[in-house]
């Protein structure tokens, strides 16, 4: 009878210890319906793949809640106000008490996660002692900050007791990544599905373009409305997108500076930014940054601005077959805020197998007839010709040699740009039935947890209603219909 009652207790134990190293113990303000994520990097729990494919189904209902202390949100307006003297803009990580999501019904909960200010022209004043949250911004959230560098956390230092402790949050993931990025929805998109959309189409053909889903987000339990969730580009996406014999090679952000735009000139600089923006440069590396010599880069532009450079020239060092491709996808999606129209808002990355430079969308919002934030052609590009000469932000004669010879007549891969325009008019991408599928399902989830226009400065003077239809009502923008319409037949009647 002994032996019988020990081995159920054994096996309790068993499982027990077996949960515990599953998912770790679990803290006191983590619910029991919650899945709590540890520094473990087993996860043995968790199908971090599976969590990564439910999150960024855009049928999914997600929302996200960060716990930070309002210390730690005062902390994040004074970065904002430091570096915007020096006219800079901070990549410190302020600690936020713990992020839920809840995806579908499940939570899970992520102890101890950085938050920090993210963009550019889109960071601004938010927080005060009194008003408490009065705008919105958009936010960056990395589950794998060790908040050790005295210089940025002072008191707050995190002290690890040893290295193996320290490496395991290093690589501590949630859903596959070290990082996602949030944005509201700055763009006055009433269709709230505009980006996403777009990101779809560059997938659809092969062009790799980060996953965006709708969720609703909380800071410190005030309610900022519909946010939309991006996985981050680094070198997990460089994993989930690149076949393996592709791995290893230099990313690089691509950015205008105070000194000049990204125009792959000679003139252009590229290395790494400091984490402070104190130094910042054109193409900015984002991976082997302790190996690199930037031979890859040199190598490219110094191949492309040879006076005499031909098309085998540029065919040894960048894809310009995936370079044609996706200027064609941004010139049908109206982007006037890429490559060739303001000289940024992408990465380029040097595959490992060959060499070459692939280019990577990023931060494709002014598409398919936004206009609400500004606008460099008046018609959102459907009056353009798709082989325009200038570039919409500096009205200027388009500068960068690789798009000179791509979407340029007389090019060498202008007939490649020409093939793939005109098989985009003809494609479901560019008919308001398919834009509506994606539509209604934002829709449906997420219209009944808009938060009121008036309730933040940001929107108080923005239409944030669900609408597919254009025009003042609806923050100047056009609709889907008028502009699929418009820019399917400026297609198809100026392409050669």
């Amino acid at each position: 009878m002994i032996v019988k009652k020990i081995i159920p207790c054994v096996l309790v134990a068993a499982i027990v210890l077996v949960m515990i190293n599953m998912v770790g113990i679990r803290p006191a303000h983590v619910s029991a319906d919650s899945t709590f994520i540890d520094d473990e990097s087993t996860y043995a729990a968790l199908d971090q793949q599976a969590i990564y494919d439910e999150l960024f189904d855009l049928n999914s209902v997600v929302d996200i809640s960060i716990d930070i202390s309002k210390e730690q949100i005062a902390n994040l307006q004074k970065d904002f106000e430091y570096f915007r003297i020096k006219h800079s803009r901070s990549s410190v990580y302020r600690i936020a008490d713990n992020v839920t999501f809840t995806i579908n019904g499940r939570k899970y909960v992520i102890d101890e996660v950085g938050i920090r200010m993210k963009g550019t022209t889109s960071r601004c004043n938010f927080f005060d002692d009194v008003l408490g949250i009065y705008n919105l911004v958009n936010l960056r959230i990395c589950f794998n900050c060790t908040f050790d560098d005295t210089g940025d956390y002072g008191l707050e230092t995190r002290v690890w007791k040893t290295k193996e402790e320290k490496k395991k949050r290093e690589n501590r993931t949630f859903a596959t990544m070290k990082s996602l990025e949030l944005k509201w929805n700055i763009i006055g998109d009433n269709t709230y599905v505009r980006n996403i959309y777009t990101q779809e189409v560059f997938r659809d053909y092969g062009v790799p373009a980060q996953k965006c889903v709708l969720s609703t987000l909380s800071l410190r339990g005030c309610k900022l409305g519909i946010y939309r969730v991006f996985e981050p580009v680094d070198e997990g996406f460089i994993h989930r997108y690149f076949p393996q014999e592709d791995w290893g090679g230099d990313l690089y952000k691509v950015r205008c500076t105070d000194r000049s735009p990204a125009t792959y000139l000679l003139g252009n600089d590229y290395g790494i930014a400091s984490k402070k923006r104190t130094v910042d440069c054109n193409f900015d590396l984002k991976t082997n940054t302790d190996t690199s010599g930037h031979e890859s880069m040199k190598r490219l532009l110094e191949t492309i601005n040879k006076p005499d450079a031909s098309k085998e020239d540029f065919e040894s060092v960048a894809d310009m077959d995936e370079l044609a491709l996706m200027t064609a996808i941004n010139f049908a999606m109206g982007n006037q805020d890429d490559m060739r129209n303001n000289y940024n808002n992408h990465y380029v990355y040097f595959r490992k197998s060959d060499g070459k430079a692939v280019f990577i969308p990023y931060d494709n919002e002014i598409v398919l007839g936004d206009t609400y934030v500004w606008s460099q052609s008046e018609s959102a590009l459907t009056e353009e010709s798709p082989y325009m000469e200038y570039n919409a932000r500096f009205a200027s004669t388009q500068e960068n040699p690789m798009l000179r010879q791509t979407a340029l007549k007389g090019g060498y891969f202008t007939d490649l740009y020409s093939g793939y325009l005109r098989d985009l008019a003809g494609s479901k991408w560019m008919t308001v039935w398919n834009y509506r599928r994606y539509f209604r399902t934002a829709q449906e989830h997420y219209s009944d947890k808009l938060i009121s226009k008036y309730n933040y400065l940001s929107t108080m003077h923005m239409n944030i209603d669900f609408s597919m239809d254009g025009g003042e009502d609806y923050n100047g923008n056009m609709s889907i219909e008028e502009y699929m319409t418009k820019m399917k037949a400026n297609i198809l009647s100026r392409v050669e």
